[in-house]
């Protein structure tokens, strides 16, 4: 597929890295145009990898996304995923992800990825395992495309249902950081999901 990832920091470069050595075409859009050189292959304009790419990959901080989404141009009918995470989740009630939805109403957001850190994104597998992602979305066939993709580069996809479980899944997020940062264990831990 031709996926569009909007910025190269260390989300956006691990999730673009991991989907092109998936044999899936990548490209960076950046808010600089200028930093769309011919020695920087695969930087184009925000707007070019909106327009270009089928999927959608949101690489930027959450505080960035509306700006991003906005300079992008229009989005309708793009799969936009979206691993971002709020500083503090707005509600109970809504995601972030309902959030950036709102700022997209054409498009079909997805929520997946955003209960692991890029160290984790680029290389899912563990010795006893694979990382669970837990991929959310209203439009079912954006889910299962983005759960395909996930697959594609080693995840445990779960099917988590429509964009406002994300509510629920996010609290993985605080449990994520309990154990990596407050207990030590370091950025290199993820969940899996046991079934029976």
């Amino acid at each position: 597929m031709r996926i569009g990832v909007f910025g190269r920091g260390h989300v956006g470069a691990a999730l673009g890295h991991a989907l092109a050595r998936a044999g899936h075409e990548v490209r960076y859009g950046v808010r600089d145009a200028g930093e769309a050189q011919p020695e920087a292959p695969g930087l184009v304009s925000l707007a070019e990898a909106g327009s270009w790419g089928e999927v959608l990959v949101l690489g930027v901080p959450y505080g960035a996304v509306h700006e991003v989404l906005r300079a992008a141009g229009n989005l309708d009918g793009k799969i936009i995923v979206d691993p971002t995470n709020a500083p503090k989740p707005p509600t109970d009630e809504r995601s972030s992800s309902q959030i950036v939805a709102s700022f997209v109403p054409g498009a079909r957001v997805v929520r997946a990825f955003n209960t692991v850190p890029a160290e984790v994104m680029i290389n899912p597998r563990f010795e006893h395992g694979r990382a669970s992602t837990f991929v959310c979305a209203d439009d079912a066939l954006a889910r299962t495309t983005v759960l395909a993709l996930a697959r594609d580069i080693g995840f445990d996809a779960v099917d988590a249902g429509p964009l406002r479980s994300a509510c629920s899944i996010d609290k993985l997020l605080g449990v994520w950081r309990v154990l990596a940062l407050d207990a030590g264990l370091g950025r290199n831990v993820a969940f899996e999901l046991l079934r029976r």
